[in-house]
Order: C-alpha cells, then sequence, then structure tokens
C-alpha cells in the first residue's frame, strides 16, 4: 500500500489508534539502509533472501538495486502472521532509526483471518505517521502461491524431485492426477497442501524453507507471475527504486 492509498484507508476510521511518534534526535538520513522487512515466518525470509540476493535481482524485479542483506534487513515477526495486523507499528519501531522504508509480509491463511483491505488498512494506520514510505504483502493464502509457477524444471530442483521408475510425470500433472490442481487453474487451490502431498507421496526429499530460497535463487524470471501480492511488492520496488533503464516494468505492465 503507498502512504496515499493508507490516508485514503485511514479516513474515517476514528476508532483507529495510532501508533504516537516519539520524540528522538535528529537522525541523518544518508547513514540510513534502504529496506526493512518484517515477515511473518522463515520460508518468507528464506523467498525474500532468495529473490534480493541475486546480483540479478534488479533486473528481475524491474527495479533498481539497491543495498540489501537478508540477515541484516528481514526480521521476524515473534508470533508469525495474526500478530502483524494489529502489531506491526509496534514490532518495527526498534527499526525506525536504522531504515528509510518498511514493507510487512504476512500469509492470509492464519487462524481467524481479517478480510485482505482489513489488514492493508490496519497495518497502514499504524505505519503511516512513522514510515515515510511503507507497504504491506498479504499473500492469499500463503507463500506457496509465490512458488508454483510454470518453471518447472527450476520446481523439481527446489523441491529435490524424486521422480519414481517410470514415473516421468510433471509436480503438476501428479498433482492434478490427485485432485490437488484444477488443470484450468494456474496454481493449486491450496498451495500449501500440494507441498504436503508430494512429500507425504515421497515425489520430493525436502520440506524445508530451503524449498523457497532455492527457488527464489533460480527462478529464470516472474514476469508472468499471477500473484496479486508479489506483482504488488514488484511495484511498490518500482515505484521506490525505480529502474535507470527503458526495459523497466510500469505499473501498467505489472497489472496485466
Amino acid at each position: 500500500m503507498s502512504k496515499a492509498a493508507a490516508r485514503r484507508a485511514v479516513r474515517g476510521s476514528g476508532s483507529a489508534d495510532r501508533v504516537p511518534r516519539q520524540a528522538s534526535e535528529p537522525v541523518d538520513e544518508s547513514t540510513k539502509r534502504d529496506l526493512v522487512f518484517l515477515v511473518a515466518d522463515q520460508g518468507m525470509k528464506a523467498m525474500i533472501s532468495g529473490f534480493l540476493g541475486r546480483r540479478d535481482f534488479g533486473h528481475k524485479l524491474g527495479c533498481a538495486s539497491f543495498d540489501f542483506d537478508g540477515r541484516r534487513d528481514i526480521k521476524l515477526a515473534p508470533h508469525h502472521d495474526s500478530e502483524l495486523p494489529l502489531r506491526s507499528g509496534a514490532l518495527l519501531q526498534p527499526w525506525r532509526g536504522e531504515y528509510r522504508r518498511a514493507i510487512v509480509v504476512l500469509d492470509h491463511a492464519y487462524e481467524n483471518p481479517l478480510p485482505v483491505d482489513e489488514i492493508h488498512k490496519r497495518i497502514g494506520v499504524q505505519l503511516e505517521d512513522v514510515w515515510p514510505q511503507f507497504a504491506a504483502v498479504v499473500i492469499e493464502p500463503e507463500l506457496e502461491n509465490w512458488f508454483w509457477s510454470d518453471h518447472v524444471e527450476i520446481i523439481k530442483k527446489a523441491l529435490v524431485w524424486r521422480p519414481r521408475s517410470g514415473d516421468d510425470r510433471a509436480p503438476r500433472q501428479v498433482l492434478e492426477e490427485a485432485g490437488l490442481w484444477d488443470p484450468g487453474k494456474p496454481k493449486p487451490d491450496d498451495p500449501k497442501a500440494a507441498v504436503e502431498y508430494l512429500h507425504k507421496k515421497k515425489y520430493i526429499g525436502d520440506m524445508s524453507n530451503g524449498i523457497f530460497r532455492r527457488f527464489a535463487e533460480a527462478v529464470p524470471s516472474v514476469r508472468r507471475c499471477t500473484d496479486a501480492s508479489f506483482q504488488h511488492l514488484m511495484v511498490t520496488l518500482a515505484d521506490w527504486f525505480p529502474a535507470e533503464t527503458t526495459t523497466a516494468y510500469t505499473k501498467t505492465e505489472y497489472a496485466q
């Protein structure tokens, strides 16, 4: 969510509590790092670190490169997704003097979730008066939705695919025949359950967060990604760090 959008969302919501400004000594903006992520779990950290740790991440994501260290610039929420709509402002407050911008990332598939628009609104209320630039990225339903794509060989390598003798089916084919992937859809309805099924049936050799890291480090292109939350992330980075070449994406291109 842009700052302007957050302001629009906040108007008329007088019952929402804002994070109060805290008095502090002036901070030299030139010493601040570019961007901090507050994420719900280690899988998100692995995926984002994988993407932004690549030397070509600016070209792949349609933005200019910026200084990023996944070990330093990604913070984990102590209690995962459900905490972030309520406490993002408080959790990010210790890092305000160190960073210029903030992005909050969470799954929507947590217990008793708020509507996505309400999550954006509540996070916006908390961050608007504190962070000059911020965004909330809500993944529907969860992180595995970023993983499933048409890059078959990359997916196999990320999953540590173990084909059975005489079985040359791709992961999607296995899932379609199991009724876990509608042939007419670009992604499984339950992307996490799809991974769990393949592991249960011993098609894959890994169920760790390394799946996300390996995929993000190797995927050749994200231009055809259909996930709205990932598109929102790319648009946000392109707005904050505009690419200097004519090959940069525009907002319209991201929305297509």
